[in-house]
């Protein structure tokens, strides 16, 4: 079915069904773009060819499929068209990335409509067995930090602290910066968008175990998730609060953080080196940087992402007898479905200290 500029027209007030669709995806695509979580020019391609065919199907039906009015039937009858047009037999995985694209879009429709989510989707991948296996046993093996290794970057870490028995003196602001970073990555989970996002408020001292340390951070939401709080570890809290001190103390430049309605939620908690927002490139070659020079990685290995510690942050977390619930909360993970790759990893999986 060939897209037509009058699918686009208004009635009755209300916008087509092509409209709010395309709309919807380009406000979810724009959200996971900003929020560092699709980064590869092919991926975005291939989402938007998915949702390319989803939303013709919608609006070649007799009475057009609505976001609002999608269910459960309307998606099955739509992988059997897309079985009948391929004449082959799709599989569970290409089924559940579908429909979990089909589940974010909608999660970003309701929240740009402030109406209730429709939750289709997210319930037929809940009541397909194959579906929800498939993903679970054809993710890539996820890649965490072994407790060795944890216990390696925590004591590397962790050594800028007073009081630390072999306390090291950094250099620079920037290094102090690199090393909280990865701090906050490891003890509170947070995704490299989180981090690159927070303000300079996102620090709560007030309620904690220790004068002056703080013990949760306050995530803003980004679209994709909503606002929430994470705790900090212990030993994390100390060393962000060493950089608290060493910001203050280097006078940094503190440009606007735009909270998205025109205002500002004050500066940066982490910036680049103008004050601006860190840029993604250069996040990643600090924290890579930093679990090189720890030991934790090889330099040739290719390796270094902050996603590992967010993993390894889940897995400690959850090992310590966390619930699966408080867990995914914390690190602003709605779907609990998103939380069954770890379990795979979890009973050989030794706390580190």
């Amino acid at each position: 079915m060939a897209y037509t500029p009058d699918l686009f027209a208004v009635a009755d007030g209300r916008p087509s069904v092509l409209g709010s669709f395309e709309r919807a995806f380009g406000s979810w695509k724009a959200a996971a773009v900003a929020s560092d979580r699709l980064q590869r020019d092919s991926t975005l391609q291939v989402y938007a060819d998915m949702w390319g065919a989803f939303t013709e199907w919608c609006v070649g039906q007799s009475p057009q499929v609505t976001l609002e009015d999608l269910t459960e039937e309307d998606l099955e009858h739509f992988l059997e068209f897309r079985r009948a047009k391929k004449n082959i037999e799709l599989s569970p995985r290409y089924a559940w990335r579908l429909l979990s694209l089909v589940d974010r879009v909608l999660t970003r429709h309701a929240f740009d409509t402030q109406q209730p989510k429709n939750e289709a989707a997210a319930e037929y991948i809940k009541h397909s067995d194959d579906i929800r296996r498939a993903n679970i046993s054809e993710r890539p093996a996820l890649d965490y930090l072994d407790a060795d290794q944890a216990r390696r970057l925590v004591t590397y870490v962790s050594a800028v602290r007073p009081g630390a028995g072999e306390r090291r003196l950094v250099s620079s602001w920037q290094e102090l910066r690199n090393l909280t970073a990865v701090a906050m990555h490891l003890g509170a989970g947070l995704t490299p968008g989180d981090l690159r996002e927070l303000p300079l408020s996102a620090p709560v001292v007030a309620g904690g175990r220790w004068k002056g340390v703080p013990w949760k951070l306050k995530v803003p939401g980004n679209g994709n998730r909503p606002a929430r709080e994470t705790p900090i570890a212990p030993w994390a809290g100390q060393v962000l609060r060493q950089w608290l001190i060493a910001r203050a103390d280097a006078g940094l430049r503190t440009a606007p953080h735009p909270d998205g309605k025109g205002g500002s939620q004050g500066p940066f908690l982490f910036p680049g080196r103008s004050g601006q927002q860190w840029g993604k490139m250069a996040h990643y070659e600090a924290i890579k940087q930093v679990m090189e020079i720890s030991g934790v990685d090889d330099p040739d290995s290719g390796s270094g992402g902050a996603f590992r510690l967010r993993h390894t942050f889940a897995l400690r977390q959850l090992r310590r007898k966390r619930s699966v619930e408080d867990v995914a909360r914390w690190m602003g993970i709605a779907n609990l479905e998103e939380m069954d790759r770890y379990r795979g990893v979890l009973e050989g999986y030794e706390e580190a200290a």
